[in-house]
């Protein structure tokens, strides 16, 4: 499914749970990105990186460094969709 196709909330759970090997279930969108144990900047990096290539489209660096909760990641992610 493309990210066209599912909300915001849905690609950044996708991509954080696929990447960081977690259960997409166990993901609250009000988790500070902190708690998540396997949340380092080498995998955030890894999360940026494939935010982009399933958006088609750069992410806001600075934002995305600046983000605290996975909520904070999928504003992100809705505004590079709306932004299309």
């Amino acid at each position: 499914m493309s990210a066209d196709q599912l909300s915001s909330d849905q690609v950044v759970k996708e991509v954080v749970a696929q990447l960081l090997d977690l259960e997409e279930d166990g993901l609250s969108m009000e988790q500070p990105l902190a708690d998540i144990e396997e949340w380092d900047s080498v995998n955030a990096l890894r999360v940026l990186v494939y935010l982009e290539r399933e958006l088609g489209e750069p992410v806001d660096y600075d934002r995305f460094m600046k983000a605290e909760l996975l909520a904070d990641l999928s504003a992100l992610v809705a505004d590079v969709l709306v932004a299309r």
